[in-house]
């Protein structure tokens, strides 16, 4: 028996030329990868690795390697997904049931490669929080044994690791069904959310019908990526007066529930034997009680307080990673200021496209005038957030954005930007 697995592990963005291995075990005549359905490389012969181009476009991608025999028929094959979100932890549900087969509670199971606890396990059914016990159990409340529901565990682990399993509960089958789901956010006419037996037929792949497993209005992630001090956001924004600021405290905030983020623009480098990444630092999560968007904008800041070059367009990219991670209805915020250098190796245009692909819409906010830092056109459409009430109005245009999503679960794993809406759709469209 023959197997198949790669040695190159692309955990980070990665585009370009690059260096893909694999190992084999068994008899072999050649191993072939292919990217996206296409071949790029084949090596008959040890070590199985060759330089390969990934793409000169930043997207997701489908990477496979496939072990091929001597008639040149395949064997084993291994896949792995770029720039795509990879797990440093996994979850597992298994489901209870009844005498009647329907589910009644939940059970969790968790593994971390950091071999640490999570700090915070979050579990949702159709977007409402359900307690976990002691024993890692979860009661599930009455739900339509006709309908399908979504079941969604969510873990936190030191050092920003998180993790998120999500299960398909449905009375109407012979039994519970798990499987692997592909998350879409939908913007829809009116706000009532949608029944998912209204959405069959309405998304597809190569032009070929998708299932929709589920469909909810859950809680939003916000991810923001700013310059990593406060100082010209205070200045911009902030008021002398202590009075007034406490008050402004509580202005703008999200819906309960809701999360924001800071992505920070400066990289942390990490390198093993075979391949360095870039990681950004983030701060904690901020909800709705901790205060509202000008309090956290004039608010936060990185504790490092010296000032290296930073690089917001790559900060951009990754954040847009992390809200495709969420699985969640979700928005990146670009705010930027007077500082004009940037050491990003990506262009605007390029993540631009990569959040497109993503489906994760990009707001892009400006503390300057426009016309003082004409390079930040190469954004689109840019938003003035100068004062307080043009603030007001991103802020409101942000949560009318958030508050338009939907998040549609489609049966198996798919390349976000592969899946379409079929001629069915109609008043229906991705979010991007």
């Amino acid at each position: 028996m023959t197997s198949i697995a790669f040695t190159s592990l692309f955990l980070g963005l990665v585009l370009g030329t690059n260096t893909v291995g694999a190992i084999v075990e068994g008899p072999v005549a050649a191993v072939e990868f292919q990217l996206d359905g296409r071949r790029i490389a084949r090596v008959e012969k040890a070590p199985w690795s060759s330089r390969v181009d990934l793409g000169r476009d930043l997207a997701p991608r489908e990477l496979v390697a496939r072990a091929l025999d001597r008639s040149g028929e395949e064997v084993a094959r291994a896949r792995q997904w770029l720039n795509l979100p990879r797990r440093s932890a996994e979850a597992e549900i298994v489901l209870e049931t009844d005498a009647n087969g329907q589910a009644v509670a939940a059970r969790l199971a968790w593994q971390s490669l950091l071999g640490s606890r999570p700090e915070r396990v979050s579990v949702t059914f159709d977007g409402r929080s359900l307690p976990v016990d002691e024993t890692r159990r979860v009661k599930l409340p009455a739900y339509d044994s006709q309908a399908s529901h979504l079941l969604t565990a969510e873990l936190e682990f030191p050092s920003g690791v998180r993790s998120r399993t999500d299960v398909v509960v449905s009375g109407a089958s012979s039994g519970n069904a798990t499987s692997e789901l592909t998350a879409v956010p939908i913007r829809i006419v009116g706000k009532k959310l949608p029944n998912v037996a209204d959405l069959q037929d309405r998304f597809v792949k190569d032009s070929k019908p998708l299932r929709a497993a589920a469909v909810e209005y859950g809680p939003a992630q916000v991810l923001i990526v700013r310059d990593r001090g406060r100082g010209e956001a205070a200045t911009v924004l902030g008021t002398s007066d202590l009075a007034a600021a406490e008050r402004l405290r509580y202005e703008m905030r999200v819906r309960r529930g809701d999360r924001i983020r800071f992505v920070w623009p400066v990289p942390i480098r990490h390198t093993d034997a075979q391949i360095s990444s870039d990681l950004f630092d983030s701060s904690r999560d901020f909800v709705r009680e901790d205060g509202g968007l000008h309090w956290l904008l004039t608010r936060v800041y990185h504790p490092d307080g010296s000032l290296p070059q930073q690089r917001f367009t790559d900060a951009v990219a990754t954040a847009g990673l992390q809200a495709f991670a969420s699985g969640r209805r979700r928005a990146v915020v670009l705010v930027l200021g007077a500082r004009a250098d940037d050491a990003s190796t990506l262009s605007p245009e390029a993540v631009r496209s990569y959040l497109d692909k993503l489906r994760v819409p990009l707001h892009v906010w400006t503390l300057v005038e426009p016309a003082s830092r004409p390079e930040i056109a190469r954004w689109g459409d840019i938003e003035e957030v100068n004062s307080l009430w043009r603030l007001q109005r991103a802020f409101d245009r942000l949560e009318d954005d958030l508050d338009s999503q939907r998040v549609v679960w489609i049966e198996g794993k798919h390349l976000p930007q592969e899946i379409a809406l079929s001629e069915k759709a109609a008043g229906i469209e991705i979010a991007r």
